[in-house]
């Protein structure tokens, strides 16, 4: 297992802020290309929705406080706990699947390199759900369940952030623990809905951080915002 995780694709690198308008341009464009079977690659982001404007560097550059133990980001828990961590772009390496409930006829899966699955909303809609798999070594006795402990950090970072939903649940005979979390936030001279799921996973000495964020501008209305939440929580690590 420990040389599966090590073989993974995709290493863990520096973070910073996505460049979102740029991303849904080259998505759209990848989805046009397709059906002419010529998709130029698209740069992912990295473990956080398009139109995100926190970056880790500036959470502890930018002039804020010293971050206690629990306002650590996520992802930076995840490297402080792991021995090593890199992020699965081959569903074939992973030992079961990852499974989403969404609807084919809103939502159209498009190529994009460091996702396992990415939809882009169609049928006038406007809104991503992407889902990335990380995947990790770590030391024997290391509580992989804490990182749920950070699960809320990075979108309570976000400006203007509104919560509307803030749930954990405890490990359980399949998973480590999970979280989901709903809001809406200001980028780009527009309110933002968000919904973010985390769910961490272990098998022996590797372990697995499920995520998934769907992202629609809040002016999609309640019902179409309500459906992104319902497929980000039905996301799961089957095996």
């Amino acid at each position: 297992m420990t040389a599966d995780a090590d073989k993974a694709d995709g290493a863990l690198g520096p973070r910073g802020v996505f460049e979102s308008d740029a991303f849904l341009a080259d998505l759209e464009a990848s989805a046009r290309l397709r059906e002419i079977g010529d998709a130029p690659p698209v740069e992912p982001t990295v473990l956080r929705p398009p139109r995100f404007a926190y970056s880790s560097a500036q959470w502890h550059h930018g002039g804020r406080r010293q971050a206690p133990a629990t306002d650590i980001p996520i992802l930076d828990r995840l490297a402080q706990m792991s021995v090593s961590a890199s992020r699965v772009t081959d569903a074939d390496t992973i030992p079961g699947e990852i499974l989403v409930d969404v609807d084919e006829d809103t939502w159209s899966s498009v190529l994009a390199p460091g996702y396992l699955h990415l939809y882009l909303a169609a049928h006038g809609h406007e809104g991503t759900i992407a889902i990335v798999l990380t995947r990790f070594v770590i030391d024997h006795g290391v509580a992989v369940c804490d990182l749920m402990d950070h699960a809320f950090v990075e979108a309570r970072s976000l400006p203007e952030w509104a919560e509307s939903e803030a749930t954990r649940t405890q490990p359980g005979f399949r998973t480590e623990g999970s979280s989901m979390q709903s809001g809406t936030y200001v980028g780009d001279d527009e309110t933002w809905f968000c919904a973010i799921r985390y769910a961490a996973y272990r098998r022996g000495n590797v372990a697995y951080l499920l995520h998934a964020t769907g992202t629609a501008p809040a002016r999609e209305g309640e019902a179409f915002r309500r459906s992104i939440a319902a497929a980000v929580s039905s996301v799961r690590f089957d095996d």
